[in-house]
């Protein structure tokens, strides 16, 4: 019997802290793909990434993901066991794949348990929302095993720079001469000064402006000079506005 029954299954749970942005680019690397193909994954509905795997293959792309910042679980068809959505734990060795988590308690199990307490069965609350049809180029996706190359190291040549024109002196050395800047001389032989309250200056007369009134007048105190309109409120469409 084949063992190939596993399969990696997402519903858009990120890594605590992980910036949504950044795990969506980081999946789209780890896919090869471009961003705009792995969208559908982040819909919120469980959705498939790879089936037909054996346990260790399943596994490891659980990690992979996790370390992207994708939240997976892992889903034997063929035992009806589930791994819920949640961070892989690592085993004694460090290198060793993640371990499935608990299967969770289904209502009708619940029901059959005879305890109408959700939170002692374990029942969880979910919202179930409309998985995309296909997750498109990455049904045919794999992932390199941990340690593969995958793009070959190229050695870069040292910069070869021509120092041979530079010379540097000893530690002390005083590189430049300091100069001492003579005080400037400013020659006040020619200038003046009157005395206190001397005139500077001529007065010129100003003739007072003259503007013409006459044909001027003024309305009585309190008489309305224009007739107050009523301005109609504002209507501003919030239809299209959310608030997260």
């Amino acid at each position: 019997m084949s063992d190939k029954t596993f399969e990696v299954v997402f519903n858009g749970k990120l890594v605590e802290g992980a910036v949504p942005e950044k795990v969506k680019a980081n999946v789209a690397a780890l896919f090869k793909v471009a961003v705009a193909k792995v969208e559908p994954l982040f819909s919120g509905a469980t959705v498939t990434i790879k089936k037909g795997v054996d346990e260790a293959t399943a596994k490891k792309y659980q990690m992979a993901l996790y370390k992207a910042g994708a939240i997976t679980g892992v889903v034997n068809r063929a035992a009806g066991v589930t791994a819920s959505a949640a961070a892989p734990k690592a085993a004694a060795s460090p290198a060793a794949a993640p371990q499935t988590a608990a299967k969770p308690v289904t209502q009708q199990q619940a029901a059959a348990a005879g305890d109408k307490s959700a939170a002692d069965v374990g029942l969880q609350k979910s919202v179930v929302k409309q998985a995309p049809a296909s997750v498109g180029e990455l049904a045919g996706a794999n992932i390199d095993a941990p340690g593969t190359v995958l793009v070959e190291h190229q050695d870069i040549p040292v910069p070869q720079i021509d120092t041979g024109a530079l010379a540097m002196d000893a530690p002390g050395v005083e590189l430049v001469t300091h100069e001492e800047m003579p005080e400037p001389v400013f020659d006040l032989s020619g200038i003046t000064m009157s005395e206190e309250g001397a005139v500077l200056g001529e007065e010129t007369a100003f003739e007072p402006l003259q503007v013409d009134t006459s044909g001027m007048s003024m309305d009585e105190p309190g008489v309305v000079l224009k007739e107050h309109e009523e301005v109609p409120p504002p209507q501003i469409d919030t239809s299209k506005l959310s608030l997260d």
